[in-house]
This record gives C-alpha cells, structure tokens and sequence, in this order.
C-alpha cells in the first residue's frame, strides 16, 4: 500500500508536468547514514540516485520533489571483555563480539520549497527544505523484530548552480524511530548492565551533483 502511493505520487507529477513549465533534474551522490541514541552503530556510506521535479513560483521560490533511490546503512564489528562471575561466585573474564549491519534500500519523495540566490547571470545558491517520505523496498533487518520499514522526516539542502549543472549538499532527520525499543549499548545491555531502550531515529548528510533542464509547457 505504501509502495503504490509513492508510485501514485510520481505519476500525478508526470500529468502535472504536461500542463506546467517545470525543470528536471536527474542526480546522484553518497550519502553517510546513522542512527541516533545508540552508542554502538556506526555510520557507513550508501549511494543515492533520483529524479526531480522544480515548480517554479517566481524568480526566487520554488517547490521540489520527485523520486529517489537510495541505501542507508548503519553497522558493528567490534569485541568487549568484561569481568563475570560464575554460579560459584568465582571471577572471570568473559568476551564478546558483535558483528552487525542494517541495511535498506529505499524509495523516497521528497517535499521542499526552494530559494534561488542569484551571484551573477550564470550560477547561484539555491537553498532547500521540507518533509520526505521513504519506504524501505529491500532490507537485510526483519520486519518481526520491530525494526520499520517506513520513514517520515525533515530535510535540508543547498546546492550551488551553474548553468544546467549543481552540486549540494544534504542533512535529513527522521521524525519516525526505526523501533520503540533498541539497546542503548548492546555491550552492557548483553552483560545486563545496563538495560536501557531507547527509540533511534535515521539521520545522515548526503553529497550530489547532476543537472536540469526544462520541460513542459511554456
């Protein structure tokens, strides 16, 4: 269902299109994923490609959206050693490796206005924010142990333009916690030492370049 209204999504701007003077831009980047409130995970690298869509208002303002394809991914790969005590009450010194990685591949639109900051005729900063929405449409974590699939947050963007071609950056922030109840450290919370939960939020910075052009009616 989610899946379909991101498609529903895309094909109301294809027919918006037809009817509008619009630019087109395809991109694509990296970006560098984590999670918040966890002191484990570690942010990795993933690629991001899209498709997007600028509705201009005047001179200035602008809306965007469109349709990205991209991967986030957050892991561990590390060994503790922590001092146990047996049933017998004798001292012992117990290890333990961690060898973890989430990873999703996502669909996402985003929702931002835009302002274009002109520096002469040729090229200029243009600055961007607004909401997005993902879905996860692969996935190495299972749905059963809690982890979403669906994310909703907040992204910022600026990108300096040249003629056809750009390049920005990105921040996002999920507004949606990928699970209500994630270890703070999985170290302590598996010697039960600390058995906080904590509700982890997406976020990550993302570097693109690409170019645009016109399409649409004039």
């Amino acid at each position: 269902m989610k899946k379909h209204l991101l498609i529903a999504l895309v094909l109301g701007l294809s027919t918006t299109i037809c009817h509008s003077q619009v630019k087109i831009s395809v991109q694509g980047g990296t970006g560098l994923t984590g999670i918040t409130k966890n002191e484990n995970y570690n942010a990795n690298f993933g690629y991001r490609f899209g498709v997007g869509v600028e509705f201009p208002i005047d001179k200035t303002w602008s809306m965007q959206t469109g349709l990205q394809l991209l991967n986030r991914s957050y892991s561990i790969d590390e060994a503790v050693t922590a001092l146990g005590i047996t049933e017998t009450g004798k001292q012992i010194y117990m290890g333990l490796g961690i060898d973890s990685k989430i990873n999703g591949i996502y669909l996402q639109v985003p929702i931002k206005v835009a302002a274009y900051l002109p520096l002469n005729n040729n090229c200029g900063l243009q600055f961007s924010g607004g909401p997005y929405i993902a879905e996860a449409t692969h996935k190495t974590f299972d749905k059963n142990e809690g982890l979403k699939c669906l994310d909703i947050g907040l992204s910022l963007g600026v990108d300096f333009k040249y003629k056809c071609l750009f390049a920005g950056i990105g921040a996002e922030y999920g507004l949606l916690p990928i699970d209500k109840e994630f270890p703070k450290d999985l170290f302590k919370y598996s010697f039960q030492e600390d058995q906080t939960l904590v509700s982890p939020h997406n976020i990550g910075i993302e570097f693109h370049v690409g170019f645009c052009f016109n399409a649409g009616k004039r």
